[in-house]
């Protein structure tokens, strides 16, 4: 290539080594462009450009001698006038933003529709020109341009990916159209588009390498993109899963982590007392609400010294704590729904099916359904009536879903018994807790369980 070329020149006998699947086969020849005149398609979903991937391009290109693959450009001027007319019907924003990156750029210049990784290595390269088709047929589906391109050579992010579909969409395409023009199944088209829908916070986090899967859970447990960035910013802060802290949102009153520090014990407050007719020998207008209560005076052993010193603090007890923690993790698995996997939940329903459930286990198991944020089951008067209408229901997931709660009550009950060894079947118990809302043992429970 010519260093220094002050416009486009044309390459003649230059061997093509590989083809585009979005190469016009009625397009120009390919001419040698500067790179001052190639300007960033405004619709290229790629939002990041890691040095490392820029880095390796230029590599290869010095060690090939070039670039292996010519770019796709189109004119400024006639990719404005399209996209100016198709965007102020249908998206005034987007035509501020087409302005705003191509609006003050010389109408001789191109747009690079693909090859900006390309661009930007032969830069590093320290080229001055990039071998270029001019494909003006092309500025039509600019939007959708770079998506297969990009996930073939450098992946895109989910957000990446979630953008170029949407735009493809924006334009009038059906998924099913984009599916089949990009190579990716209609339903991982669905699911990224649906990323979008989630606070830009959230997003970002999705591009900084959250999982998506993270990410689609908050989709589906919450409704609001404000509950979805509270519990995007609870993950965050205390490092849980999402499906935990989406439940803490939805049920932000109940105890949250095995980290959480005892509350002091409080004096117990002295009820105001109410205006009354004063006894013998007490001040005329007596006691009214707004009055300060008399300090009750000890008695017995507790006069003398003893009058100066305080009710010491008690001290909480970490099987009690640690109970409570368990519990609040139950009704958060309970409100998300029965596993996926049916053998990590069979593992906790055979022991229960083997211990035939008490009445104490089953009102348990009852009083965690009917006290959901939203109630699980048959609205019955108590569990006996309760487990008969599930019963006759036929309902299969909801019979799952309640034996699922009644396993856990068994569980549970097992735990809590504090004079027997754990074993392991309590071991799986916590096991599953973990693994379902990402509960952390107390310091207690670890012990229980041997340091394990």
């Amino acid at each position: 290539m010519a260093a220094g070329a002050s416009g486009p020149t044309m390459t003649i006998g230059r061997k093509k080594k590989s083809r585009s699947i979005w190469d016009d086969p009625d397009a120009a020849e390919v001419i040698d462009i500067p790179l001052e005149q190639l300007h960033p398609n405004p619709f290229n979903p790629r939002l990041v450009f890691r040095d490392e991937d820029i880095d390796e391009l230029t590599q290869s290109i010095k060690a090939e001698g070039g670039v292996l693959q010519d770019l796709s450009v189109a004119e400024v001027e006639p990719f404005l006038e399209y996209w100016r007319a198709r965007l102020a019907e249908t998206q005034p924003a987007k035509l501020e933003e087409l302005e705003e990156k191509l609006g003050s750029v010389p109408a001789g210049d191109y747009v690079t529709l693909i090859g900006h990784n390309r661009k930007l290595a032969l830069e590093r390269a320290g080229e001055s020109t990039a071998p270029c088709k001019v494909t003006n047929s092309k500025i039509p589906r600019a939007r959708l341009l770079g998506l297969p391109e990009n996930m073939r050579r450098i992946p895109l992010n989910p957000i990446e990916e979630a953008l170029g579909f949407q735009g493809a969409l924006d334009d009038g395409m059906l998924q099913a159209e984009v599916a089949a023009q990009t190579g990716c199944k209609q339903p991982h088209i669905s699911r990224r588009v649906k990323l979008l829908k989630l606070p830009t916070q959230v997003q970002q986090a999705i591009m900084d390498g959250l999982a998506v899967s993270e990410a689609e859970i908050l989709l589906d447990r919450l409704t609001t993109p404000e509950q979805q960035l509270q519990a995007w910013l609870i993950m965050k802060k205390e490092a849980i899963k999402a499906a935990f802290a989406a439940a803490r949102v939805l049920s932000p009153s109940a105890p949250t982590t095995s980290t959480a520090q005892p509350q002091p014990k409080t004096a117990r407050p002295v009820p105001q007392q109410q205006k009354r007719s004063p006894a013998a020998g007490e001040p005329e207008g007596g006691l009214t609400a707004d009055a300060e209560p008399e300090e009750p005076k000890p008695s017995g052993s507790e006069t003398g010294a003893s009058n100066q010193q305080t009710e010491p603090e008690a001290v909480p007890d970490p099987s009690v704590e640690a109970a409570q923690l368990r519990v609040q993790a139950c009704r958060t698995i309970l409100e998300l729904g029965v596993p996926s996997n049916p053998r990590e939940t069979l593992r906790l329903l055979a022991p229960a099916l083997l211990a035939s459930p008490n009445q104490a286990t089953r009102e348990r198991a009852y009083e965690w359904l009917r006290s959901a944020a939203k109630p699980i089951g048959p609205d019955a008067a108590g569990p006996d009536e309760y487990f008969a209408e599930v019963s006759a229901s036929g309902d299969s997931k909801l019979t799952a879903h309640v034996a699922l709660a009644v396993a856990l009550a068994v569980a549970e009950q097992r735990v809590a018994n504090n004079g027997r060894t754990w074993d392991a079947q309590d071991r799986d118990y916590l096991a599953h807790l973990k693994s379902a809302v990402n509960y952390q043992p107390t310091d207690w429970e670890l012990d229980r369980l041997g340091g394990k």
